[in-house]
């Protein structure tokens, strides 16, 4: 059964998918080299800084630790971090943003536990912790950054006040409010930037119409395939509706966009795993992974019957002339394979107009 004409097409995703499913995926931000290395240089920073602040203390009140051994952890956070920075300029992973993330956390927390002052400074470093990976790697990060910094203030706070003869003053109730309101505001103002980054993201590379990726999303989602393409050997399937102008001019463009949208679906499901893409007009690509281990002919075949068989039941023209191609044979990138694909379409196409599967071999 075929999705209500009256859906508002930019809502559709291949294969079957919606832009909200896509918005609601808080994934993580991948950095550029560039904020890897203002990240760990705020890193550093804060090891200065916490280094100069325990060394010249005066009057230090030891509540788990001493001078001492603080100043030996902030060693050892110097070394761990640049065990991180080394691993993060080569590549980095999600367990060594957490594992980053976590050692901030456990100095900051050390260090406002042992801060003398009655409302600490060095609670602020907190904040640093959450913007810092909040602003660079998306929102699931942001949320865990944000729980993990209430519990690193609840134990830091609840630490000082138990065992380091701390009163609760009008000072540390007013710090409090003002950095939990701040740290929310900053979550949900980050929550709508996100969310305006995804959908800018989709509608860049997805074709409004269709639901399918444009030319420039099927570039980019295809590259990783064609990088290796003598491994993988992908196979290109290329179609092209027959009299589609036709279509527009005896039955309206909205009848066109429908027969676009439609087909659109129909080669999306019957090419199932495969990278669909709208070409430009009346063009559709279908990229398939391991070409090899599909029946491109009797593909195309299949393709063509459910939309001839949509045709007759909607009363509206549909059907395609297809060509395909095979990597690494014809091509090792999607350009010069779709125009492989595009000489055995046009070799199929009859008089009327109207073309078959071909299959260049």
């Amino acid at each position: 059964m075929s999705e209500a004409p009256n859906e508002p097409a930019e809502r559709r995703l291949h294969p079957g998918r919606r832009l909200s499913d896509l918005v609601g995926e808080a994934e993580f931000w991948m950095p550029e080299r560039h904020d890897i290395v203002v990240q760990f240089f705020t890193r550093y920073l804060f090891f200065v800084l916490g280094v100069l602040f325990f060394s010249t203390l005066e009057h230090f009140r030891p509540i788990l630790f001493g001078v001492d051994t603080i100043l030996f952890l902030f060693g050892g956070y110097f070394l761990l971090n640049t065990w991180f920075f080394t691993r993060a300029l080569k590549g980095l992973t999600l367990m060594q943003l957490r594992g980053a993330m976590a050692l901030d956390m456990l100095m900051v927390t050390i260090s406002v536990i042992h801060d003398p002052s009655p409302v600490p400074p060095s609670a602020l470093a907190f904040l640093m912790v959450l913007l810092g990976n909040g602003m660079r790697y998306g929102m699931r990060l942001f949320a865990e950054t944000l729980v993990a910094s209430l519990l690193g203030m609840a134990i830091a706070f609840g630490l000082r006040y138990r065992l380091g003869g701390f009163d609760v003053g009008s000072g540390d109730v007013f710090f409090g409010v003002f950095w939990i309101t701040l740290a929310t505001y900053a979550y949900v103002l980050m929550g709508r930037i996100d969310r305006q980054r995804r959908e800018l993201d989709y509608r860049s590379r997805f074709d409004a119409l269709t639901g399918l990726l444009n030319r420039h999303g099927l570039l980019a989602a295809t590259d990783p395939l064609f990088r290796e393409a003598h491994a993988r050997q992908p196979a290109v399937l290329f179609a092209d509706l027959d009299r589609f102008k036709h279509v527009n001019d005896q039955h309206g463009h909205v009848a066109g966009d429908r027969v676009l949208a439609e087909f659109a679906r129909i080669l999306a499901e019957a090419t199932d795993g495969a990278v669909c893409g709208r070409w430009g007009g009346d063009e559709f690509v279908a990229v398939l992974d391991e070409g090899g281990h599909h029946d491109l002919d009797g593909l195309m075949a299949r393709i063509s019957a459910r939309a001839e068989s949509w045709s007759r039941a909607n009363g509206l023209p549909m059907s395609a002339s297809l060509g395909a191609s095979r990597a690494p044979q014809d091509g090792t990138d999607l350009v010069t394979l779709l125009a492989v694909a595009d000489v055995s379409l046009y070799r199929g196409k009859r008089p009327d107009g109207r073309g078959f599967s071909q299959h260049i071999h």
